[in-house]
């Protein structure tokens, strides 16, 4: 049986529409939550239980984020959940080939997306009282170097820094801020990877055999994850990254 451990709660996810972020807003959505699902390809559409609501935010865009606070305060109360998923990954480019217009959107969306959210979550976590928890979206990348993915590795990395230091700044207020480090998904991102001339089949066979599980997360594992992470049950767990890899990284 479910549980609604996340019942009378506004969570926001962010790149709501994409692989990982439905499977989250799903998650979420089935535990009780009222769950905003930020994207800049929302419909503005609302389900019909009310449920999830989906809004469009620009994530690189410090207007975009309080357009969407000040509508949360307004119509639902005020936010209580925070969940940093949105993120970009141009793969297969060598690090000296690398144009600098692409290392500067990756840092746009993937570091300085997940610095605006934290930043306007804690104030109006703060400013509500309640406590919160932020989760923010890394990458096995954040602390294993692909020199043909330079700009994702150094955005990610910069988010476990961020999520660090945000802790550190938001524990006072009780918000927590943690981060989930996802390996090999199945997702429209992971697939991106595929060089010339392979199959789907074989790449996701070889990206199996790099987890001592033999198995890829699915988006649903990393989902859970999250709801670990977010639960007000763990008020003791802040500061930290879990990897979700099948093993690849433990202890990294």
């Amino acid at each position: 049986m479910i549980q609604d451990n996340f019942a009378g709660l506004n969570v926001v996810v962010t790149g709501g529409a994409g692989g990982l972020g439905q499977a989250i807003v799903s998650a979420f959505a089935a535990r009780g939550a009222t769950v905003i699902s930020a994207d800049l390809a929302a419909s503005g559409d609302i389900s019909a239980d009310g449920k999830i609501i989906e809004r469009t935010l620009d994530v690189t865009s410090e207007d975009s984020w309080i357009a969407l606070m000040d509508y949360i305060d307004r119509e639902l109360g005020g936010i209580d959940v925070l969940v940093n998923n949105a993120g970009i990954y141009r793969p297969n480019i060598p690090f000296e080939d690398m144009p600098l217009e692409m290392w500067q959107k990756h840092f746009a969306i993937n570091s300085d997306g997940v610095f605006l959210g934290c930043k306007h979550a804690i104030r109006r976590m703060k400013a509500k009282g309640n406590g919160g928890a932020i989760v923010n979206m890394g990458s096995g990348m954040s602390i294993t170097a692909n020199p043909t993915g330079a700009a994702y590795c150094g955005s990610k990395a910069a988010v476990l820094m961020t999520t660090r230091t945000a802790a550190r700044a938001a524990g006072r207020y009780g918000v927590r801020v943690n981060a989930v480090l996802p390996g090999a998904v199945p997702t429209e991102m992971l697939m991106g990877n595929k060089l010339d001339g392979e199959s789907d089949g074989d790449f996701l066979a070889k990206m199996e055999t790099y987890s001592p599980l033999g198995r890829l997360a699915t988006p649903e594992d990393i989902a859970n994850s999250v709801l670990f992470l977010a639960d007000p049950a763990n008020k003791a767990v802040s500061g930290v990254f879990i990897p979700v890899d099948g093993g690849n990284i433990p202890g990294a």
